[in-house]
């Protein structure tokens, strides 16, 4: 497991995380305080995936690895004050843990070692083999992120800080990440000082929770359904997805 490190000297850090309306003045101070007490932790990626779909996420992950990508898994999904009705998440877990023949016969066509006869578990262990193979994919240990877009006067990438601990709602979340994050790489927050991660891009594989704004973000699987212009058929076509992007891509 790598916990950010926080250090000293940090003048991007400490103006990119600064509030929108923070002044010159302030600005000044804040950015001075990095030569003294001030710590800030940073750990940059080219992609960040959120969402809840445990298939869909490694297998865009792999996908954006391949073409050379820094990958961050962050399970994540609506909290349960905010599922639209009371057996919500239960269908959104029927539905991700679907594995008919059209989806293991794809995924057969992606993932080496796998055969259409394995089974939906076989599929989940290849991925979270190859995944945890990488130094260059990891999953957040155990933390939401919140975005920031229009709040802090940012930079060029996204940036994401850890939800705080008073506000985490602990989402129910499939307990098949459980498995994944026994094996693939864990990056944790001291949840102390000024960290944060930034990415390139943002994935969003199911629905998010209310503190992942899903403007920033490339819908991906079930994520889609109700965006313009998409038309979501069957489970086979939520995975199919998960193979069409590189970083760049629109």
């Amino acid at each position: 497991m790598k916990t950010i490190a926080l250090k000293k000297y940090r003048l991007a850090d400490a103006y990119k995380t600064a509030p929108t309306e923070m002044g010159f003045i302030k600005l000044a101070i804040r950015m001075a305080g990095t030569l003294g007490d001030s710590l800030y932790g940073s750990e940059a990626f080219e992609a960040v995936v959120v969402g809840d779909d445990p298939i869909v996420s490694m297998m865009l992950a792999l996908t954006l690895h391949r073409s050379g990508s820094r990958v961050l898994i962050s399970p994540d999904s609506v909290g349960t004050q905010d599922w639209p009705s009371k057996d919500w998440g239960y269908q959104l877990a029927e539905t991700v843990n679907s594995f008919d023949a059209n989806v293991a016969q794809f995924v057969a066509k992606h993932l080496e070692g796998f055969d259409p006869q394995d089974g939906y578990m076989r599929a989940l262990s290849l991925l979270i083999t190859e995944c945890a193979s990488s130094e260059r994919i990891m999953i957040l240990q155990a933390d939401n992120l919140q975005s920031s877009h229009g709040v802090i006067k940012g930079g060029r990438d996204l940036i994401f800080f850890p939800l705080s601990r008073e506000l985490q709602d602990r989402p129910l979340i499939n307990p098949l990440w459980r498995l994944v994050r026994e094996k693939v790489k864990k990056l944790s927050f001291n949840h102390s000082e000024i960290e944060y991660v930034s990415a390139r891009k943002l994935f969003i594989t199911t629905p998010p929770s209310r503190y992942i704004d899903p403007q920033l973000g490339t819908r991906v699987g079930l994520a889609r359904e109700g965006e313009s212009g998409v038309v979501r058929r069957e489970r086979c076509d939520d995975v199919r997805s998960a193979i069409n992007h590189q970083i760049g891509d629109q």
